[in-house]
């Protein structure tokens, strides 16, 4: 099928005047921030390199003699859920390992802060990030057939232009204060 027959069957319709010209900026002001929050948990949820807080008095030894090694991606590094029992020492082989009891410290090279740094969310709370992000957008399936169904009624016109206002607006101003 060539363009032209695209053409053809909606010469109907005939060429886009004003009106359609504002309906669709106005359908695109209130795209552009659904996107922006679609696609905001890439950036607020990305964990950042870490490791286990070391105890207090133990901050001034280096990082081999308080946190065990591991392979993650083909590389070596430093254990980002365990740390070694007990005072640091040279011989690391026979300690034994432990959570991150005091907490974990956070790489802040490439953000200040995320979720998963604000609330921890690393080794065994990782699984609430991906649960949190479908829970999202369950809400948004859920919503889109909701709102769909109140749309188709003419009654309710009033109501979806005022959802939407109110969404756009939420959402532009979400956007200014992140």
């Amino acid at each position: 099928m060539s363009s032209n027959y695209y053409e053809e069957r909606i010469a109907f319709l005939g060429e886009w005047g004003p009106f359609q010209w504002t309906v669709f900026l106005l359908l695109s002001i209130s795209a552009i921030p659904n996107g922006h929050v679609g696609l905001s948990m890439v950036f607020l949820a990305d964990t950042p390199p870490h490791h286990c807080r070391l105890p207090e008095g133990a901050e001034e030894m280096p990082l081999n003699m308080s946190l065990p090694l591991e392979q993650v991606n083909e590389q070596i590094t430093f254990s980002r859920c365990q740390r070694y029992i007990g005072a640091p020492v040279n011989d690391t082989s026979d300690l034994q390992t432990e959570g991150c009891i005091d907490g974990w410290e956070y790489s802040k090279e490439q953000y200040s802060s995320t979720i998963v740094s604000e609330w921890d969310l690393v080794c065994q709370n990782d699984w609430k990030v991906p649960l949190s992000t479908s829970l999202f957008f369950l809400g948004v399936l859920i919503g889109s057939f909701i709102s769909g169904q109140i749309s188709d009624s003419a009654v309710a016109q009033k109501d979806v232009d005022l959802t939407v206002t109110m969404m756009t607006m939420l959402q532009l101003v979400a956007a200014a204060l992140e």
